[in-house]
């Protein structure tokens, strides 16, 4: 038994190791044919970028510079309500943060009040 053991493993053992000289053979007979692909010119990653990480944008609160100069031109006709209306349903924001939102932008207080 102990024999026939120790036949398995150096058959398995002899065979792994023809196997390998085999597929290393193999790979440097690939290697030489094929030429080496060049690798693809690598852009220069933006300064702004940290750790993969991309930072917010530099709008107000998210707002397109469109949406922030509707928003203005609103509360300058006297239609504030419709300004945080518009601000809630395109931002997806509560109405609070709406209000916040067009008083930063330049709202007067009185449209402003709860």
């Amino acid at each position: 038994m102990l024999f026939a053991l120790s036949g398995a493993l150096l058959v398995l053992g002899g065979g792994s190791y023809t196997l390998r000289r085999i597929l290393a053979r193999m790979d440097g007979a690939a290697a030489a044919v094929e030429s080496p692909v060049p690798e693809p010119p690598m852009e220069p990653e933006p300064e702004s970028q940290v750790g993969g990480y991309v930072p917010a944008s530099q709008e107000p609160d998210g707002l397109p510079p469109s949406l922030c100069a509707r928003v203005r031109d609103l509360v300058a006709l006297g239609r504030g309500e419709e300004a945080v209306r518009m601000v809630r349903e395109r931002v997806d924001v509560d109405e609070v943060r709406a209000r916040r939102i067009v008083a930063g932008l330049g709202g007067d207080g009185r449209i402003l009040e709860l």
